[in-house]
């Protein structure tokens, strides 16, 4: 069956160690305008687009793990988070010892006077980043979909395991070793592509998707052709159905010459 969309994460994934996408890539993209591609990050939207925006309309970004889907500059899809949950996380959250809160929303992400160093990494995945004397002041001034929480050691893993109960509604998920993301557990790059599938009138059968990391699970659920990178998390590649080489060996260009050159 022929592929008409393919969906792909960014760090570990598409970009190699130095955060850079493949050249190929861009070509890749100029060549099959038949083929939805579809940019699915925990990065929110506006680093995204800043990173392919030469691609312009051939692109569709699922951004903030699946909080937001944008295509032409246009919202079609968000899952915002409540305001008491957000002020509940600000309390029990914003004040661990190594570890920063950020708020990603539609216009911006947001994060109280942090340490220039830890600023400069967070930057790294929110161009659009606004320093706030108190996250509190953000609730209901933009559509929050997503807080994060970096941890500065490298320990996220760990983390998890003993952040503060925030309901039976809201879930914790590690995308990647600094980073915990706290979402509505309806969210999830998975329902992100169930959405584009309804949307776009495609099959599940005719959707490929790459990832590297536990927050890629359900996409790779989501999708037939579902590959783990090489250097993907164990739990990953023991439910995606194929795997290919890792980040530094353009796993997903060759991958992408295979099954659709």
């Amino acid at each position: 069956m022929a592929i008409k969309l393919i969906a792909t994460d960014l760090d570990g994934t598409l970009l190699n160690s130095k955060h850079q996408p493949p050249e190929e890539f861009y070509g890749w993209v100029r060549r099959h305008p038949e083929i939805r591609t579809v940019i699915a990050s925990g990065r929110q939207y506006q680093t995204l687009r800043d990173m392919f925006g030469e691609l312009g309309d051939r692109i569709t970004y699922c951004a903030d793990n699946g909080g937001f889907i944008f295509h032409r500059g246009k919202m079609l899809y968000s899952n915002p988070i409540k305001k008491d949950d957000l002020y509940h996380a600000v309390r029990y959250m914003g004040n661990i010892p190594g570890v920063t809160l950020v708020f990603s929303g539609a216009k911006s992400a947001y994060v109280e006077n942090p340490d220039p160093k830890v600023y400069d990494n967070i930057k790294m995945f929110f161009s659009a980043l606004e320093i706030v004397d108190d996250l509190n002041d953000v609730v209901g001034k933009d559509i929050i979909v997503k807080m994060s929480l970096y941890e500065e050691n490298g320990d996220a893993e760990n983390l998890v395991k003993y952040l503060p109960d925030l309901g039976k509604h809201i879930q914790r998920v590690l995308s990647e070793k600094h980073w915990v993301d706290i979402q509505n557990v309806t969210t999830s790059k998975g329902a992100a592509m169930k959405f584009l599938q309804d949307y776009y009138q495609i099959s599940r059968e005719s959707c490929m998707a790459f990832g590297d990391y536990l927050n890629d699970y359900t996409m790779m659920k989501a999708c037939h052709y579902s590959f783990a990178m090489g250097n993907a998390h164990p739990k990953l590649k023991e439910i995606a159905n194929f795997e290919t080489t890792t980040n530094d060996y353009m796993g997903v260009m060759n991958m992408l010459s295979v099954m659709t050159e």
